[in-house]
């Protein structure tokens, strides 16, 4: 137990800037996409009051989503877990956080187009993307394993 809290510590340091990092390319991709570039959303400008500011909680707030991606990735590693209960503390841990900061930041509407928008990206990235790196893990190791076993 207190390795995993070490690894929880250790790994939310890490995900920090890899936050940062993952907020801020998604942005530059963005301004290329639209010929213009802006520090954060007109919405995050407009709560928060100025460009300086909403620049400021995204960099904060992208960086606390870090942190909790990385940190909540021990979560996996619980062999006594089923895949099933990962999953589930995994989603009830970070899709709230998620949710708020995207709503602060101005990267989805207060609706429910917005919300059935975000949640249905949310789960495509998130854990389609699970799904197919553990199948590419299981496919590299059959794949090594098969000499063994003929």
């Amino acid at each position: 137990m207190k390795n995993m809290k070490k690894q929880i510590l250790l790994r939310s340091a890490i995900g920090f800037p890899i936050g940062v990092c993952v907020s801020s390319l998604i942005l530059l991709v963005i301004s290329f996409c639209i010929g213009t570039y802006a520090p954060c959303s007109p919405g995050c400008t407009a709560l928060f009051g100025s460009e300086t500011a909403g620049a400021t909680a995204q960099f904060l707030l992208s960086g606390l989503v870090g942190s909790v991606f990385a940190g909540s990735s021990v979560i996996w590693e619980v062999e006594s877990w089923s895949l099933f209960r990962a999953t589930a503390t995994h989603f009830c841990m970070v899709t709230p956080l998620f949710w708020v900061v995207s709503l602060l930041l101005g990267w989805c509407d207060l609706s429910l187009w917005g919300m059935l928008l975000y949640l249905g990206i949310f789960l495509l990235i998130i854990y389609k993307g699970r799904f197919c790196n553990d199948t590419i893990k299981s496919l590299v190791w059959c794949i090594s394993c098969k000499g063994e076993f003929s």
